[in-house]
């Protein structure tokens, strides 16, 4: 068995957990309704996307799957699992993203899997800025080797903070890739963020939560208005 399987195992051997044990876990399911997918200011697919997410959790420990569909296009569909552990305000993050497709073969973990640690500490209420460090490790050989055929390592470094008016969480946010990498050529800023949200109350036991986020990319020289919202239990 190849160890960069592992983390797919691992995440479903979570999934399936004994009964005994279930009592301790805790299941979330949900779904993001996107007019456009913007990731880390680029732009993945055309048109509104539906976005499920899996997870389940045990004491500080996560493990999930998530996905991503164009309504616009049959490809590109994009399909995540991932583990995740938090303790306080810092959290780590095992993903292994595969970019493919569905109608593509999902076994080339060399070239088309792209493993990558994400490290976040958010500071608390008191202080609600969050930062991230998040770098890709192993795998994703058709783009994480550069023309020499070493690894770039590919980073992301990013800080996002919270407040609030009017009942309205604003949350401006900035990214940057710090040196060459699959995401640029060089240090660039890839993207510059403000997102306002609002759970909208429906029912007395039922709130949509909702939002509208305006993305600047310096790196990819582009601009995007998107709206969204998620449904979940």
């Amino acid at each position: 068995m190849r160890p960069i399987r592992t983390l797919a195992i691992a995440s479903l051997a979570m999934m399936l957990c004994t009964p005994t044990m279930a009592g301790d876990f805790t299941v979330t399911g949900s779904t993001d309704v996107v007019s456009r997918y913007v990731w880390r200011g680029m732009e993945q697919g055309a048109g509104a996307a539906l976005q499920p997410t899996l997870e389940l959790g045990y004491g500080g420990f996560t493990a999930g799957a998530w996905g991503s569909t164009s309504l616009a296009s049959l490809e590109p569909k994009e399909f995540d699992v991932y583990l995740g552990y938090s303790i306080g305000g810092l959290s780590a993050t095992l993903t292994d993203y595969f970019w493919a497709g569905e109608s593509m073969a999902y076994g080339y973990y060399k070239t088309d899997h792209f493993f990558e640690l994400a490290l976040e500490y958010s500071f608390g209420d008191d202080l609600p800025l969050t930062l991230g460090w998040a770098t890709m490790l192993f795998g994703g050989e058709s783009a994480e080797l550069d023309e020499d055929g070493k690894r770039m390592f590919s980073t992301y470094i990013s800080a996002s903070y919270d407040f609030d008016i009017s009942g309205v969480t604003l949350t401006p946010a900035i990214g940057i890739t710090p040196w060459k990498g699959q995401f640029s050529d060089k240090f660039d800023v890839m993207d510059i963020t403000l997102t306002a949200s609002k759970d909208i109350e429906i029912t007395d036991k039922f709130s949509l939560p909702v939002f509208t986020q305006v993305v600047v990319s310096p790196a990819c020289d582009r601009t995007y208005l998107i709206a969204g919202c998620t449904i979940g239990f």
